[in-house]
């Protein structure tokens, strides 16, 4: 049965700033990027700010932005669009402060574990289409994002990607730019199977470097996404301690800085472009020199950038279930646990890391299936407890009386599978009962999950048609972005 996300509740947000707590964190970014300004290598963006007022030192390439407009660009983004399936409106994700909390796959990896295994390799272009297949057949997993192979070329490695993603999932998708002239092989990819209406299709991300730099080929990226109608989620990953301010409120200031940096210009570029902000925090161990991801704080961090993105009324993402465990393992879960729960109960719109480990770089199938589990768990615990004349049973509970049994009541036998969640994974047996099955753990239980989901028939969701096309326009663009620079 396929899941929807779940109703927005209210009283099961957690909070972890106060209104005038986010307005002092406003005022400092405001104040960094009116003072101390931001490095933009994307000469377009630096002409684009000069035009409309700002200050820009071209020898630097440094861009200070005046509050006016940051104050502009908040006014002119929505606060709410539709990313849109292939045909089933089911599929649809409405993001804002009104829509419902999803999530998707890990994005942009091209590293990946096996089961079992305890060593990673490249990701294969038949492991990008597991990746997609698997995402396809989760329920609670509502994006398809891009895994990246390492077998063709690296310039158009999110194209190859996102052909693959049309042909085996429905879903919304999700990708990792690389360059502008990627982005425009995307949408006409995208046109070849989606009819004009049901636009956009797809959101890619497009990341700020910290400390308060914005690359050539990510800020080609956010503009061109924007003149062509595709989503932008705009993210800073500042590592605490290193590209960030140790402490957790310095680091907020900085990723909201770079955050409304982004914002301005693709707003300024295209006043109304849909954008999702985006903070993905990061916090250096300085024992082992690692930016980490299974830091407790991280859930803090993300859930206040929820926080912040919505009370300027524009759609949140959190990165979720990051980790820092090389393997699915005990580690791993309790990892995500605290990295990815408070943000989604937050009401993040958009919440990643699904199937991804070693601290954001590797994807392993097996885990992918896992956390679509956790991720099911975390909406359970959205939906709350539904408080009415029915559940509350007052009637039943006179009837049934002291000593009786609710076991064989129709009460009991409608109600059990809306108030109690299931789980795919687990084994609710006696433990002599599971050595005598074979003492199966999780890992091997999700990899049966692969298994099955990859023997199925592969259903190609486009007509020959279609597929043809993609194939035409994949060998062009790939030859086309051969022929390109990216500058760093």
């Amino acid at each position: 049965m396929r899941s929807g996300p779940p109703p927005p509740r209210q009283g099961l947000r957690f909070s972890a700033l106060e209104p005038d707590e986010i307005e002092r964190i406003h005022e400092r970014s405001l104040e960094v990027l009116e003072k101390t300004g931001i490095i933009l290598h994307y000469p377009p963006a630096r002409q684009l700010l000069r035009a409309h007022g700002a200050s820009v030192d071209e020898g630097h390439a440094l861009a200070r932005i005046p509050r006016r407009l940051v104050e502009q660009a908040l006014a002119t983004a929505p606060a709410s669009f539709t990313m849109f399936g292939q045909a089933d409106s089911r599929r649809d994700c409405l993001l804002g402060a009104q829509g419902g909390v999803y999530a998707r796959p890990a994005s942009g990896l091209n590293w990946i574990v096996d089961a079992r295994s305890k060593a990673r390799r490249a990701v294969t272009e038949a492991d990008a289409t597991a990746w997609t297949r698997v995402a396809q057949a989760l329920p609670n997993i509502h994006f398809a994002a891009a895994a990246y192979d390492q077998e063709g070329a690296p310039k158009a490695m999110e194209v190859r990607a996102v052909a693959r993603m049309l042909r085996h999932a429905d879903k919304p998708l999700m990708v990792s730019g690389v360059s502008g002239e990627g982005m425009r092989w995307i949408w006409r990819l995208t046109e070849v199977s989606q009819a004009l209406k049901r636009q956009p299709r797809i959101m890619v991300l497009s990341s700020v470097n910290s400390p308060l730099l914005y690359s050539y080929g990510q800020l080609e990226v956010a503009m061109v996404s924007a003149e062509l109608g595709i989503p932008v989620l705009i993210n800073s990953s500042a590592v605490s301690g290193v590209t960030a301010p140790v402490t957790l409120a310095g680091d907020l200031v900085q990723m909201h800085a770079e955050m409304l940096a982004a914002l301005v210009i693709v707003q300024l570029h295209r006043p109304g472009a849909p954008v999702v902000y985006a903070g993905h925090p990061v916090i250096m161990d300085m024992r082992t020199g690692l930016a980490a991801f299974g830091f407790a704080e991280i859930g803090l961090l993300a859930v206040a950038c929820i926080e912040i993105g919505r009370y300027y009324h524009l759609p949140t993402a959190s990165d979720g279930l990051t980790c820092d465990s090389c393997i699915p393992d005990a580690l791993a879960a309790s990892e995500k646990w605290a990295s990815g729960y408070l943000a989604a109960m937050a009401g993040a719109n958009v919440n990643g890391g699904a199937g991804a480990l070693a601290s954001q770089s590797t994807i392993s199938l097996e885990q992918l299936v896992i956390d679509d589990e956790i991720y099911s768990q975390i909406f359970r615990h959205r939906q709350g407890i539904a408080i009415n004349e029915e559940t509350l049973a007052g009637a039943l509970i006179a009837r049934i009386g002291p000593g009786g049994s609710y076991l064989a009541e129709d009460h009991t036998r409608f109600h059990y599978r809306q108030e109690c969640w299931y789980s795919r994974l687990a084994y609710r047996q006696s433990a002599p009962a599971w050595e005598a099955s074979g003492a199966r753990d999780v890992l091997e239980r999700a990899n049966d999950i692969v298994r099955q989901i990859l023997a199925a028939p592969e259903e190609l969701l486009l007509s020959e048609e279609q597929c043809r096309k993609l194939d035409e326009l994949l060998a062009k663009g790939e030859a086309a972005l051969a022929q390109i620079e990216i500058p760093i």
